[in-house]
């Protein structure tokens, strides 16, 4: 069967309401398909203007890519140079502990609860560093937005826009709606899932990120090229670079995965890999947790199919 025809089929067949694919190379996109039902309080359908809550897919494709791009030295603490930071317990940390997850922070906390803003961010910098590494880590992430922002000058909404045209900080329409979030005690729809990130006023260096297939295809393509190098490495088969997971880090290229694959992912339903030996990468956009989270097992089933059928698509 023809790739398109792979992933169109696969698509229609999405353990969610919603999902979008594509397949695309250094040059093209080889397949796209948009399916489902965008909300379902309304029987709205998905289309390709859809917006996607782009989850923890925001670390790679808007902060990754600021932090690389600013002039300071990656080895150094970051206390060193970014003042909010020093004699803080994160101050230590540097720019490659953070992007990497081996800061030892721990993988998130509910700030959200009492705090709001920039308070946030002191209380992630001021989280003691006390977990073994590698741990993948949203504070990490929380972190290095704030910093990315006060070294620029520019907020990540707009760092985001010029450099990719994905959207943060505001609501965003026509867009796919997530879940009915019990501490809000509405359905989210066009406003960022992560309630963190949303106490933060809805643009943080771990979430908050919207784009459109076209969008986060585009912005997912030119990191195509080769494989980042390993950083950090837990010993439990999870394999970290600057932002992103090395195979075989949490199965998330599926079965038939390049030993030289790499990806991210996003709790609300959504997958980046990559494969620079075999040429392509596929983006997977969803709504796994519309109306309400769930078991991500089919999702994860659905993804291991996915994948594994576009690696032996004669196509690519």
């Amino acid at each position: 069967m023809a790739l398109a025809a792979v992933v169109d089929a696969l698509a229609r067949r999405a353990p969610m309401p919603a999902a979008a694919v594509s397949v695309f190379d250094r040059e093209r996109v080889l397949a796209a398909a948009v399916h489902g039902v965008a909300d379902l309080t309304t029987g709205r359908p998905a289309t390709a203007d859809c917006w996607w809550d782009l989850a923890s897919l925001t670390k790679v494709l808007v902060t990754l890519p600021e932090v690389l791009a600013l002039p300071v030295p990656r080895d150094r603490p970051i206390g060193a140079f970014w003042p909010r930071a020093a004699g803080r317990p994160a101050g230590g940390a540097t720019l490659d502990d953070l992007l990497a997850h081996r800061s030892g922070l721990p993988a998130d906390a509910p700030f959200y609860r009492e705090l709001r803003g920039a308070a946030i961010v002191d209380a992630a910098l001021g989280t003691p560093r006390t977990e073994p590494g590698p741990v993948y880590s949203d504070l990490g992430y929380i972190i290095l937005g704030a910093l990315v922002a006060d070294l620029t000058g520019r907020s990540l909404a707009d760092l985001a826009a010029r450099r990719t045209g994905l959207r943060m900080g505001g609501p965003v329409a026509p867009a796919v709606a997530t879940e009915r979030c019990p501490w809000r005690g509405r359905l989210i729809v066009g406003e960022v899932h992560d309630e963190n990130a949303s106490a933060m006023g809805g643009a943080a260096g771990h979430a908050g990120a919207f784009g459109t297939l076209a969008l986060v295809t585009a912005a997912a393509r030119p990191w195509l090229g080769a494989t980042p190098p390993c950083l950090a490495d837990n010993g439990a088969g999870e394999r970290f670079a600057a932002g992103w997971w090395l195979h075989p880090t949490r199965g998330i290229g599926g079965p038939r995965a390049g030993t030289d694959g790499f990806g991210a992912s996003g709790f609300v339903g959504n997958r980046i890999w990559f494969e620079p030996g075999r040429g392509y990468g596929v983006v997977v956009l969803g709504n796994r947790v519309h109306p309400v989270r769930g078991d991500r097992a089919p999702f994860a089933a659905w993804c291991d199919e996915l994948l594994a059928a576009i690696a032996a698509s004669s196509s690519v």
